[in-house]
């Protein structure tokens, strides 16, 4: 592949360099990352049976694979370089690949977070074994079910997201893109939460500003808190380009748990414009059929003052969220034993 990049530094896959250490997204190339036996075991292409298409984006196409050695089946994506460099979608790529890295280090893995089983490149494309969501995700659902959830269904997956954020956030990562689509489902129905691409790690921050390489080769000042996510769900801090932490996941789960018991959005205005201004004032109604507790708890989330939402820091983080009167019926000692919802 040609290296259109001034520097490798740039570029996360690049074919052509010379050492995994020029190349942040290498650090794990060819390698199982939940690879507990003595010895890693380097992987390529040849190692996996790829099977079908089971959906694609405008730079990665995803796949069912198959492990040769072992039978195991995987969700393969597979991104193209030449397509990221296009879209300068390199930093995406960077991010998503080093959170679930981080998530998937022994100690750190969790029943509802997807896993990152190993990376691999060859000259046009780079390679992402992941967990396989077999049970589809969270939009497809509503949609099949109408659109919205009973109260006892939503309680269960809001309170799955709970623990997976609060797992997240104790790793210093923010998802920042939390939405149905992103929620998937195992194939025991269990949520597992997928797609790192627009998350944070805290620890990395520097300041509020990172540095970036132009085009040119100059080293310019990137402001960290650019817009990312999908508009309903995004949170004020974000769209005003304010500081964020950790709480601006929990707007997203109000807006979630909103669009669950109602079949609708939280903000949902006939122009992007005045669904970012109903955001960034906090408008919305909640219809009266919702209940008490769960209308409070939407309240709490929907808070535009970050550090007043239920969740930050401030307010006393997941623990806070987990004593809430409307998770009253939930056993968070043995949420992962817990039955989930039957559609059939």
């Amino acid at each position: 592949m040609e290296n259109v990049l001034n520097s490798p530094n740039e570029c996360p896959f690049s074919s052509q360099l010379s050492s995994s250490k020029d190349c942040p997204i290498a650090e794990n190339e060819g390698r199982k990352i939940n690879q507990s036996e003595t010895g890693v075991k380097h992987m390529q292409r040849s190692d996996f049976s790829f099977l079908k298409e089971l959906g694609e984006g405008s730079y990665s196409t995803v796949y069912l694979a198959r492990e040769k050695s072992t039978n195991r089946e995987f969700a393969c994506k597979v991104c193209f370089k030449k397509q990221i460099i296009k879209e300068r979608k390199i930093q995406q790529i960077y991010r998503e690949k080093e959170a679930m890295a981080r998530l998937s280090e022994k100690g750190n893995r969790h029943p509802f977070i997807i896993q990152i089983y190993c990376t691999f490149q060859d000259a046009d494309s780079l390679y992402m074994v992941i967990t396989l969501a077999k049970g589809g995700d969270l939009f497809t659902k509503l949609k099949r079910n109408g659109g919205s959830f009973s109260e006892d269904i939503s309680r269960f997956y809001t309170s799955e997201v709970v623990c997976a954020l609060g797992h997240i956030h104790k790793l210093n990562i923010i998802h920042r893109d939390l939405k149905p689509e992103n929620i998937l489902l195992s194939d025991k129905g269990h949520i597992l939460v997928s797609d790192f691409g627009s998350s944070k790690l805290l620890d990395k921050m520097k300041d509020r500003t990172e540095s970036v390489k132009n085009t040119d080769g100059k080293v310019g000042r990137k402001r960290l808190t650019s817009f990312v996510g999908t508009a309903q769900y995004v949170s004020p801090e974000v769209l005003e380009g304010r500081d964020i932490q950790q709480s601006c996941d929990y707007w997203s789960l109000g807006v979630i748990l909103f669009q669950m018991l109602t079949g609708k959005f939280a903000f949902n205005e006939v122009s992007e414009y005045l669904t970012y201004q109903n955001i960034c004032k906090g408008r919305y109604e909640i219809p009266e059929f919702v209940s008490s507790e769960a209308r409070c708890l939407i309240r709490r989330f929907l808070v535009v003052d970050a550090s007043l939402r239920l969740g930050s820091v401030e307010s006393g983080g997941v623990e806070a969220v987990m004593r809430h009167e409307f998770f009253d019926t939930i056993d968070w000692d043995n949420i992962e034993n817990t039955i989930p919802p039957n559609f059939d």
